[in-house]
């Protein structure tokens, strides 16, 4: 009998909204691409990006010149001479692959990190605000199907990240 009333006293006194689970919801995408530094990071790796594709149109407009002019001169260069130009040429154009290949793996290891970096930095931003205002779980938006929208904690995000 003691113990059905300490039972019972003891749940009354706990207050229910103890028990209730904490879960927000964040849109990283969103988080990624309107914040400063996700903008800035974006701008920066498009002009690398656009850079460098300039540059591979003007050397491949340059092995197309350059195609154009040993094929001019086929009829009037020696078939050796002419061969030598061609292997010349394709080894140039082999060289120019490889290099391209390299350059867009580089460009694209380098927007990897980048965006790992602002992923760290959005993580920790949002480890430290679970820890403040008592939250359990947050979720990812994209992961979410049906939420009140008092749950998104996006924006609240945002200001914080902007600082």
């Amino acid at each position: 009998m003691k113990k059905n009333i300490f039972f019972i006293f003891f749940f009354f006194l706990i207050p229910f909204n103890s028990f209730s689970l904490e879960i927000a919801i964040v849109d990283i995408d969103y988080l990624i691409n309107a914040s400063k530094k996700g903008k800035k990071i974006q701008n920066e790796l498009k002009n690398k990006s656009d850079n460098q594709f300039k540059k591979f149109q003007n050397q491949e407009k340059k092995f197309k010149d350059t195609e154009k002019n040993i094929k001019s001169k086929q009829n009037v260069l020696s078939q050796e001479e002419y061969k030598k130009e061609v292997v010349n040429f394709t080894e140039k154009v082999k060289k120019y692959n490889i290099d391209k290949k390299k350059t867009i793996s580089e460009l694209n290891k380098n927007k990897s990190q980048e965006i790992a970096k602002l992923l760290k930095e959005i993580n920790d931003i949002l480890i430290q605000y679970s820890k403040e205002n008592k939250i359990i779980t947050i979720m990812d938006k994209k992961n979410v199907i049906i939420t009140k929208t008092e749950n998104d904690i996006t924006q609240k995000i945002l200001k914080i990240l902007d600082k």
